[in-house]
């Protein structure tokens, strides 16, 4: 708990300098959580995969990946494109056809660099900020209270053979402080900062998101769980690794901008 709480008091500090700073700031906040998350994902699946992902080759793509998103957003889904028919190019060309290292290389493009890399397109959006911190406003709140109210009400497990501790009472309490969360933020920002959202649509997205974020978490433990690793590393003293702090996080990061793109003209 000790190193749980120092990493916090000088990571998350850094974390918001940078984010509050945007531009390229963000863009290397990206890069670094893309490039570090993609290292842990691939020496997870590599434990069970016949034939290892090449790590030279992920890093290239990785960092190709969050520029391109930086510079034209509108090229992602090309790129995307453009990097199955380079992930399976390389499987009928190489020495080793594995259809499986295809499938899991071009799912950790898909899941992990893109995902970190939509932080930057919140700086496309008037008072993206705002909505930047709603990402990590869900994203607490959910975790938080679902482990408090699942340690105190949770009998029913609600996955046990993908995570034995996460109980069925702890996934509703996080679903409703996640709302709740969104709501308070909601009314700080119309009363501090004479920002206005439809507060129905901001009970949503915070419904939904806290969901996704449950979903997220799931998805990164039942990788861990079938890989057989407890963390994914250990760069963040008391939490392991990148994908295990920001595992929530990557699920609710598409979610808070598909709610920014819509709602941003209401300010």
């Amino acid at each position: 708990m000790t190193k749980r709480i120092i990493t916090a008091i000088i990571g998350v500090p850094i974390l918001i300098g940078l984010l509050v700073l945007g531009g390229y700031y963000v863009t290397l906040v990206s890069f670094v959580l893309a490039e570090v998350g993609i290292f842990e994902y691939v020496r997870a699946v590599n434990k069970i995969l016949d034939h290892k992902i090449s790590y030279f080759f992920v890093f290239i793509i990785t960092a190709i990946l969050i520029l391109i998103m930086k510079f034209n957003y509108y090229a992602t889904l090309p790129a995307l494109l453009v990097c199955l028919m380079l992930v399976f190019c390389n499987e009928i060309l190489g020495k080793k056809h594995d259809v499986i290292r295809g499938i899991a290389t071009l799912f950790g493009f898909v899941y992990i660099p893109v995902m970190f890399g939509y932080l930057q397109l919140f700086d496309t959006i008037q008072y993206g900020i705002y909505y930047l911190w709603m990402i990590f406003i869900i994203a607490f709140c959910t975790d938080t209270f679902a482990y408090f109210i699942g340690m105190l009400f949770g009998k029913k497990k609600l996955a046990p053979e993908i995570s034995p501790k996460k109980t069925v009472a702890g996934a509703i309490g996080g679903l409703v402080f996640g709302g709740i969360g969104m709501v308070v933020y909601a009314i700080i920002l119309k009363n501090g900062f004479q920002i206005t959202l439809p507060w129905i649509s901001v009970v949503i997205v915070g419904l939904i998101g806290s969901f996704a974020g449950q979903c997220g978490d799931l998805t990164a433990s039942m990788i861990k769980r079938d890989t057989g690793i407890k963390d994914y590393g250990k760069c963040l003293p008391g939490h392991g690794g990148i994908l295990d702090r920001f595992d929530s996080i990557l699920f609710v990061i598409p979610i808070v901008y598909i709610f920014a793109i819509y709602t941003f003209a209401y300010i």
